[in-house]
């Protein structure tokens, strides 16, 4: 089934939507299994997560975090692996693993900045490269680091460029703007702003965040694992949210802008939740990456039949909805 990466996010999805936001979480279908779940007994055993579709190269790659064992580390980590995807749809995903199977981002030596995991991958084509940016975990505070590859499977690392996590990126006027997240003094999570010229050094542009949501809000207390798409003059973000939990989202919301600063939020707030008490999304959910087919678009994301305190459960999860517009309850 063909798909159209290149307008996931734009205006026909945005009008998708009613400002009934019971309505628009209810015209999702949910998978009642992961569509890409842990599998083996290598690097993807324990977890897969942190979905990032990229059009490359005339071929459609979705980079994924799994976590497991791998050579030379006797605990288990979080690695970055990339396949192609041959089919999805409803229900569907199909695809051809890169990389020899294999993880394309390790975890660094013990004591470097990345030296624990490499999660939150977020990738884009920018002077005839890849730039993926990813979570790196180690020594120091939370950052993100970058590798670089030529052919979307071969990657060398940078280094670290930003403190803070959970990047992703959009293009605009030649310069890469990269949308971010840090901890505030409550330690919940607020997206920030920051932009380069070369895709390597990077200058944050503005210390407060690009927006916090008010009291009472579903997602006042924490935003987080955004995605970002360009669309005409819009800018559109699917992102995390809740109001109770730092870094567990319910729900998925839908922001757009023209300058990354002024941000305007779909009335019908939020237009995605999680699953059914039980489901493999039923307790958590993170990094929407949306795909348009012919006929529905689809939902690839990181859900979690339970929380982090006792059932974390991390694995790629689906949900889809008719591309017409959801006129009716």
């Amino acid at each position: 089934m063909s798909c159209n990466l290149a307008s996931e996010l734009n205006t026909a999805f945005w009008n998708l939507f009613s400002d009934d936001y019971t309505r628009n979480c209810l015209a999702w279908k949910h998978e009642a299994q992961p569509i890409l779940p842990p599998s083996g007994e290598g690097w993807q055993k324990t977890w897969t997560a942190n979905p990032d579709l990229l059009e490359f190269d005339g071929r459609l790659l979705l980079f994924y975090r799994g976590n497991g064992l791998a050579a030379g580390r006797e605990t288990e980590h979080d690695r970055i692996g990339v396949s192609e995807v041959l089919k999805i749809g409803p229900g569907v995903l199909e695809l051809n693993p890169l990389g020899n199977g294999q993880f394309v981002v390790d975890v660094g030596p013990e004591g470097a900045f990345d030296g624990q995991d490499v999660l939150d991958p977020a990738t884009v084509v920018f002077n005839d490269q890849v730039l993926l940016y990813y979570s790196a975990i180690g020594e120091g505070p939370d950052s993100v680091g970058l590798a670089v590859s030529q052919d979307g499977i071969t990657f060398e690392k940078f280094g670290q460029v930003l403190i803070g996590r959970a990047p992703d990126l959009v293009e605009l006027n030649g310069s890469l703007y990269m949308v971010y997240q840090k901890e505030d003094e409550n330690k919940n999570y607020r997206l920030y702003l920051a932009t380069s010229q070369d895709g390597y050094v990077w200058t944050e542009v503005r210390p407060d965040p690009i927006f916090v949501r008010g009291e009472g809000s579903w997602d006042s207390l924490s935003v987080a694992t955004v995605r970002l798409s360009k669309d005409g003059e819009w800018i559109y973000a699917l992102y995390g949210g809740s109001s109770y939990l730092a870094d567990e989202p319910e729900y998925f919301g839908l922001a757009r802008t023209k300058n990354l600063i002024d941000w305007e939020f779909h009335p019908g707030n939020p237009i995605f939740g999680c699953g059914a008490k039980g489901a493999p999304d039923g307790g958590a959910m993170w990094f929407p990456a949306l795909a348009e087919t012919p006929n529905a678009f689809v939902m690839l994301f990181e859900g979690s039949r339970g929380k982090y305190g006792w059932d974390l459960s991390s694995a790629i999860c689906s949900a889809s909805m008719n591309a017409e517009k959801n006129e009716s309850g």
